[in-house]
């Protein structure tokens, strides 16, 4: 965490604002959440608290301390032990998804809960979640942003294929930072916004910022080329997703031709891996996964 003077300021009021609400809501637990809680924060941050309560309340408005405004969200143990059970395992499978899409509209919450740092008066409580429920909330995560990164690969097939470049250029430039979200996931850090993806692809090199990665310039009018410029971002995706589910597996064929084309991403679910392009979907056995891999990795260095 890097103490500049703003996040030092706002960390001390974070402090003040939980002692009063600590006064305020008795036996009840003050965290603090989201990008303050990682150590991020610019010079018109907002502090966000997360108040637990035993029994429901009220959610108190929002306050200045010292000119900066402090956010509570209040919600009861009850409420945050509904959360936890998402995270209990990570069940998605291709047959049934109707757990993804309850876990993804509850993602912004867990988020909280992976972001949650305990202020006074229990600095010393444990963490609000478990070491198997941060892998769990890591999966999830990431496959959300596979979700996503798969949702922009078909709507650039069907512009390109309307020859609505333009169109196109706007979607490949929100695939890049869907990929680089996916790539601090993976290092470990929790789904934040946009904004602050400079940040937390420099967290895990070393570096204080980091560029959002840029993808190779796109060559839509030649749709020969497309499969060739789309790899790096099979690639990247293919390397995070065994980053969390590393395999051993010996490389096997992949039979079916085309898997390698334009617009075919990698998704791991909890019954095994597939390539999904638009709304087909094709399984593949951990070492067929990694043939895939290591072929999408060459031709990304062409």
């Amino acid at each position: 965490m890097t103490h500049t003077p703003w996040l030092q300021a706002r960390l001390m009021v974070a402090e003040q604002a939980a002692a009063t609400l600590a006064d305020e809501f008795s036996d009840a637990t003050v965290w603090l959440v989201g990008a303050l809680a990682e150590g991020l924060a610019h010079q018109q941050s907002d502090v966000d608290l997360l108040l637990v309560t035993h029994e429901p309340v009220a959610e108190p408005r929002s306050r200045f301390l010292h000119s900066i405004r402090v956010d509570v969200r209040a919600v009861s143990w009850d409420r945050v032990h509904a959360w936890r059970s998402l995270l209990d395992s990570f069940t998605v499978t291709r047959e049934g998804i109707e757990t993804f899409r309850a876990v993804r509209t509850r993602l912004s919450d867990l988020t909280l809960l992976r972001t949650a740092r305990p202020l006074a008066p229990a600095p010393d409580l444990l963490p609000i979640l478990t070491p198997k429920q941060l892998l769990t909330y890591q999966r999830w995560a990431l496959a959300d942003r596979c979700e996503a990164a798969a949702s922009l690969a078909e709507d650039l097939l069907g512009l390109v294929q309307a020859g609505m470049h333009p169109h196109a250029d706007l979607v490949w430039n929100q695939l890049a930072r869907v990929v680089a979200q996916a790539e601090t996931v993976a290092a470990g850090a929790p789904l934040l916004g946009e904004k602050w993806l400079p940040s937390l692809l420099g967290s895990h090199r070393g570096a204080r910022f980091k560029a959002v990665p840029e993808l190779p310039e796109p060559r839509w009018s030649n749709a020969a080329d497309h499969s060739s410029f789309f790899a790096i971002v099979q690639a990247r995706l293919a390397d995070v997703l065994f980053a969390l589910w590393p395999s051993d597996a010996d490389p096997e064929p992949v039979h079916e031709a085309g898997l390698d084309g334009f617009g075919w991403l990698p998704q791991r679910y909890h019954d095994g891996w597939f390539l999904r392009r638009g709304d087909v979907r094709s399984p593949l056995s951990d070492g067929q996964m990694r043939t895939w891999q290591q072929d999408a990795a060459g031709r990304s260095r062409t």
